[in-house]
């Protein structure tokens, strides 16, 4: 898991981009459409195949994956020790760096593994990005003026990275470039909607996730994904939730959920090889929504409903997996191009890895 987690030219260059590409020619999935039926069928309807890992490791528990090479898998526990391991589940190292000492963090914002550098990349939100290589050790961590305003932080490339801001009082959204030595490079702004202009609220911090390869961002508030490069940001993907879409503005609105009970909060989303999976609540209907769309058909293939009959019956929340004779709830933990990774913790310390190729 990620953490993972916020030049006038480059900014020009980058609206002409979104122009001259055109919302009509965005992949499109609807998830208004049908919300009382309930698919029986779940990830395996898709799956082409279902590995499993088990993990043997005394005193780690809870691990969630942050990253997976060839030889290496990283993870972090719930109590945030960095877990290395090698592709048999075997635990290489691990590394516990809790504090405010060099190396060390105390408030992880976002953790990822950075294939460009074979590093493991984080950002503590006291300020400061950490290095560590693929084994653990401690390479370097850099703190500057500019470190305490990143929200999220990614690899674009060998001396590349992508930064989100922290979003406070002045209400600045950019996605900045920066070099090795995190320091500014250019930035490309988002679109400004009513949701990052709000004075309704507080919006911490934003995101940017890899899926397919590709570093996407989608800003607060829109239903857009976007795909960065160093210099441009293109539409790839837009969600749609029909009549049941919250109002921007409302996105950053502290208390009077009755304002948003006849709409779509979004929780999670991933998109998976061609599969976009998307959690989200519906108020009015005091249920969560499962839902895993085909992108490159807009067909919905799963479309799961968890309300309190379920929770009563002792269900498991989460989309659905059956596999092995048995029926999951799975949130799913990391994303690598078209494999889903899913990690369930076992009485006895064990920890088992579901490797979902789809």
């Amino acid at each position: 898991m990620t953490v993972t987690n916020r030049i006038w030219s480059i900014c020009i260059l980058s609206v002409c981009a979104i122009t001259s590409c055109g919302q009509t020619d965005v992949p499109t999935v609807n998830i208004g459409k049908a919300i009382s039926q309930t698919d029986t069928l779940g990830i395996e309807s898709i799956a082409t195949r279902i590995d499993t890992l088990t993990f043997h490791s005394d005193s780690l528990y809870d691990i969630k994956l942050f990253g997976i090479t060839d030889e290496r898998i990283f993870g972090l526990t719930a109590n945030d020790i960095i877990v290395i391991m090698d592709r048999n589940g075997q635990v290489v190292n691990t590394v516990k760096r809790l504090g405010r000492g060099p190396g060390e963090f105390a408030n992880l914002g976002s953790i990822e593994y950075d294939p460009y550098n074979d590093e493991i990349l984080m950002l503590d939100l006291w300020n400061k990005v950490i290095r560590l290589d693929s084994d653990g050790n401690f390479i370097d961590e850099i703190r500057n003026q500019h470190t305490s305003s990143i929200g999220d932080i990614s690899a674009l490339g060998k001396d590349r990275y992508a930064a989100t801001g922290m979003s406070d009082k002045n209400r600045k959204y950019s996605i900045t470039i920066m070099d090795r030595d995190i320091n500014p490079v250019s930035e490309m702004f988002p679109l400004q909607n009513d949701a990052q202009r709000s004075n309704q609220g507080i919006i911490a911090l934003e995101y940017m996730q890899t899926f397919n390869s590709k570093l996407l961002y989608k800003p607060f508030g829109e239903f857009t994904y976007y795909e960065l490069s160093d210099s441009l940001y293109t539409p790839y993907l837009t969600v749609d939730c029909g009549k049941y879409t919250l109002p921007t503005e409302m996105n950053v609105k502290v208390g009077d959920s009755m304002d948003k009970k006849n709409n779509f909060q979004i929780d999670i989303e991933l998109i998976c090889g061609k599969y976009y999976f998307v959690q989200y609540l519906y108020e009015k209907g005091m249920c969560w929504f499962y839902d895993i769309f085909d992108v490159s058909t807009g067909k919905r293939v799963s479309h799961f409903r968890y309300g309190m009959e379920e929770y009563e019956a002792g269900i498991d929340e989460g989309f659905i997996l059956r596999y092995g004779g048995e029926r999951y709830g799975i949130l799913p933990q990391y994303v690598k191009d078209n494999v889903l990774y899913w990690s369930r913790f076992n009485e006895g310390g064990t920890t088992t890895l579901f490797m979902i190729s789809l």
